[in-house]
């Protein structure tokens, strides 16, 4: 084989390689299951509340009082974060906090 049919071989396998990858990345993708989001809200300690992806609202705030928080502790931060770890154990993970919001995901299956 010359320099340039050796070129071209190699070429032409390295194609391959990366629209193979591509259809591996998006069969996988499909076989993972869906994405659901979620999202945290808050509008102060008795109206904190999680909306889920088919519409049901779920208020957390007085479950939250009974959880012991340092003075100096700011409530907002306090009882996200404590929240948002409850979540996290469900599966769900980070994907961004815009204001007083968190946007939170996880894969379920099909």
């Amino acid at each position: 084989m010359s320099w340039s049919n050796t070129a071209v071989a190699a070429a032409a396998l390295a194609v391959l390689a990366v629209t193979g990858l591509g259809a591996t990345r998006a069969l996988a993708q499909e076989r993972a299951g869906k994405v659901e989001y979620i999202d945290i809200r808050w509008d102060g300690t008795d109206r904190m509340c999680v909306v889920y992806p088919d519409g049901r609202v779920d208020f957390f705030g007085k479950d939250m009082k009974d959880i012991q928080r340092p003075d100096d502790a700011n409530k907002r931060a306090f009882y996200l974060t404590i929240e948002m770890n409850r979540l996290a154990a469900q599966g769900y993970e980070f994907v961004a906090m815009i204001s007083d919001e968190i946007l939170m995901k996880r894969t379920v299956p099909r």
